[in-house]
């Protein structure tokens, strides 16, 4: 008898069909075409990076360098000198009640400073009774 005929193929062999189909999706090849299409790739990604950040760079650049534009007082409307007013006003209000805080500021201290040399009794005035 000669190896291989009158043989009936077991119940773990696999059709020659996907054998075939196995062969070629887990297929060996050179992979030059793929390597040199990554590097590619990687080169154009860099250079639209690099072209992108240059550009931003400058952007920033000019920005600093250019004067920044401020209308003139002549060229202001009425309704812009309102505005401008009232900013000043708020300005000033708030100038007042830095400075009537920075008068209050030393009376506290002043008063920190009693508490911490042994005052630990306050004198305060006794109350006077109404006669009515």
């Amino acid at each position: 008898m000669e190896h291989g005929q009158g043989l009936t193929p077991g119940p773990d062999a696999v059709p020659q069909e996907l054998l075939d189909e196995m062969l070629w999706v887990f297929r060996v090849e050179d992979a030059s075409p793929w390597n040199y299409s990554m590097f590619v790739l990687v080169a154009v990604v860099l250079l639209t990076g690099g072209f992108l950040l240059r550009r931003s760079i400058l952007a920033n650049r000019n920005r600093k360098t250019q004067a920044p534009e401020k209308p003139t007082r002549g060229a202001l409307s009425s309704v812009e000198l309102e505005a401008r007013g009232d900013q000043e006003d708020n300005h000033l209000n708030v100038l007042t009640e830095t400075l009537l805080l920075a008068e209050k500021l030393p009376l506290a201290q002043e008063d920190l400073g009693l508490r911490e040399k042994g005052g630990s009794s306050m004198s305060l005035p006794e109350p006077q009774e109404s006669e009515s």
